[in-house]
């Protein structure tokens, strides 16, 4: 195997691992509230920022006003 191949595996289980870590913060939760508790959100809100952070959002120009016609 090449170094970029092994580079792209070890990618590839983390993400699998984040994958199963936020599936199981998630069933957690459910079950939290299905027992009528307030969950922390505090864990799960830092771990989809911080995926959500991997990749910028794009900036979208706001279209210019056009003259109000007189």
């Amino acid at each position: 195997m090449t170094a970029v191949q092994d580079t792209v595996d070890a990618l590839t289980a983390q993400l699998g691992k984040a994958k199963d870590e936020i599936i199981a913060k998630v069933a957690d939760l459910e079950a939290q509230v299905a027992a009528g508790e307030a969950p922390d959100l505090t864990a799960l809100k830092a771990a989809v920022q911080a995926l959500d952070d991997v990749v910028p959002d794009p900036v979208v120009d706001e279209p210019a006003e056009e003259p109000a016609a007189e």
